[in-house]
């Protein structure tokens, strides 16, 4: 078939009841639904747009009107149906609006609970914040009470003298070996220098600041209490100017042992010269040493002393 207005094939056409001619529904005029939607009559009574354009017959009898009304019906309904459908549509669509306004509702019900979280968050952290401070001026405290105390503990230290690596022998007499040292570096010293000698257990070697112990097999230490620092001074210096002390010099049993005099220093301080020889060694300084109980580091021979009192004072050179 061909259409009657664009000459084209047609399969599926509407035809005109009057000239009988078959039209695309698109070159009629008129919706695929609304024809569908006809009856055999209104189908049969339907013009193309060429028929109904003609001049009108004088009409002869108001029956001759009814397939034009009839088809006007037809298109109203069909009108009517599609109407329908799109009230179906906008009731699901304000249905889905609802839907949304729900969704909406909740999501600021969510919000409005963060909002709060948040203000009691940043409430908690002003809190931790002030904590941080306090603990900080807490810490600064804490440190400059132990630094006095270290202080303190040391300078009772001052009239001491510490003796490393003399091997403890049963039935041994400390003043004796004390006194086979001031012999050795050509030191006399009265009975009234001396307030006391013992030994202690050597400082523990998994440091101070709370490391784990492990066992020291040297021998413990023997500390020099003098009633005078001029005593114990002259000792030390003696000791030094001999460099080198051995448990055979003492005529002492056993394989002969390297002894050490020095200053009796504190835990931390021992703590700190270990850590001050290990910067040394790090850093490449040439010098340091101990005395009066503090503990000096220099670069070089024109450098300028450092005195190390506490970590700070480390890592300055770093």
């Amino acid at each position: 078939m061909i259409c009657s207005k664009c000459k084209d094939v047609v399969t599926d056409a509407v035809v005109c009841g009057v000239c009988h001619g078959t039209l695309h529904f698109n070159c009629a005029g008129v919706a695929e639904t609304s024809y569908r939607r006809m009856g055999a009559e209104k189908k049969a009574a339907w013009r193309c747009i060429a028929c109904r354009s003609a001049p009108a017959q004088p009409a002869t009898s108001t029956l001759a009107e009814m397939p034009a009304i009839t088809e006007l019906i037809s298109e109203i309904k069909a009108f009517r149906a599609e109407f329908t459908a799109v009230k179906a549509d906008i009731s699901s669509a304000s249905i889905g609006i609802q839907n949304l306004n729900t969704k909406w509702n909740e999501m600021e019900s969510r919000f409005s609970n963060l909002e709060d979280r948040l203000v009691i968050m940043e409430t908690k952290m002003a809190t931790v914040s002030k904590l941080e401070l306090d603990l900080k001026t807490a810490n600064e405290t804490i440190n400059k009470l132990q630094i006095e105390n270290n202080s303190r503990d040391q300078y009772a230290r001052m009239n001491n003298l510490e003796i490393s690596g003399v091997p403890v022998n049963k039935g041994e007499n400390l003043i004796n070996i004390l006194h086979s040292i001031c012999a050795k570096v050509g030191i006399t010293m009265q009975d009234s220098d001396l307030d006391s000698i013992h030994r202690v257990r050597r400082f523990p070697s998994g440091g101070a600041a709370g490391g784990a112990e492990r066992p020291d097999a040297r021998p413990p230490s023997i500390i020099v209490r003098f009633t005078r620092r001029r005593a114990k001074d002259q000792l030390l210096a003696g000791v030094r100017a001999r460099r080198g002390l051995s448990s055979a010099d003492l005529g002492l049993p056993g394989p002969a042992a390297q002894l050490y005099v020095s200053d009796h220093l504190t835990p931390a301080n021992k703590l700190l010269l270990k850590r001050a020889r290990e910067l040394k060694s790090e850093l490449n300084f040439t010098y340091l040493w101990v005395r009066d109980c503090k503990i000096y580091m220099r670069k070089s021979d024109n450098a300028k002393v450092v005195v190390i009192n506490n970590e700070c004072d480390l890592k300055k050179l770093k």
